[in-house]
């Protein structure tokens, strides 16, 4: 009898034993089933993120090609109604632009006036624009200073002979050589005459001073 009761004790510590393994593993795998079922919850969020994100994209892109339709269908109504200019028209309106342009240069173009050729001259003078040309400056006034001389000379021989009676030739050349010296005919003497190194920005300072003078001087 002893040893039919000692097998029943083994009997009840092992179906303890298994039953408290059953419980763990129990246990376990509700744990284990807990874990998958909040990784998928988490995974279906990013999903459903991504997924609206998506949806969100899609419709901003669907709303501009849209927004862009209705601008171009607009433009290509505007240009149906928009009167076409003709040719006639275009030329009327330039040459109307022209007369225009015209007229405002007109009302600030100073008026000058000429009471004799030189000054007609010198108004003249006044529409050359451009560069510098070489015959605004005179860099070598000695090359034309002995014909101008012999002109002054076969010119003011007469009166000079009739002021000084008596004086021999040489000597009347040499009274008329003096006065020469100071006649605004002597090379030297005129007002476009440049040092033999001039640069292009003294004579253009040059032209600019003698263009002043010439419209102070004439203007009415």
């Amino acid at each position: 009898m002893a040893k039919k009761g000692g097998n029943s004790k083994a009997e009840a510590a092992k179906e303890k034993k298994s039953a408290v393994k059953n419980e763990k593993d129990r246990a376990a795998k509700a744990k284990e089933e807990e874990a998958n079922a909040e990784q998928w919850s988490q995974g279906a969020k990013k999903n459903n993120k991504k997924e609206s994100e998506a949806e969100k994209k899609a419709a901003a892109a669907a709303k501009k090609l849209e927004a862009a339709k209705l601008l171009a269908e607009e433009e290509k109504e505007l240009a149906k109604s928009k009167p076409k200019v003709s040719g006639a028209a275009k030329a009327a309106a330039k040459k109307s632009a022209k007369v225009d342009q015209a007229s405002a240069a007109r009302r600030t173009i100073p008026e000058f006036s000429a009471s004799n050729i030189d000054d007609a001259l010198d108004l003249l003078s006044l529409n050359e624009g451009g560069a510098i040309k070489a015959k605004d400056v005179e860099k070598h006034p000695e090359r034309r200073f002995k014909a101008a001389l012999a002109a002054y000379e076969e010119r003011e021989l007469p009166r000079f002979k009739q002021e000084n009676p008596g004086l021999r030739l040489s000597q009347l050349k040499d009274i008329m050589y003096k006065a020469f010296q100071k006649s605004p005919e002597n090379p030297f003497n005129q007002a476009n005459i440049l040092a033999y190194n001039a640069t292009q920005d003294d004579a253009k300072t040059m032209k600019a001073d003698k263009r002043k003078e010439i419209e102070d001087r004439l203007r009415a």
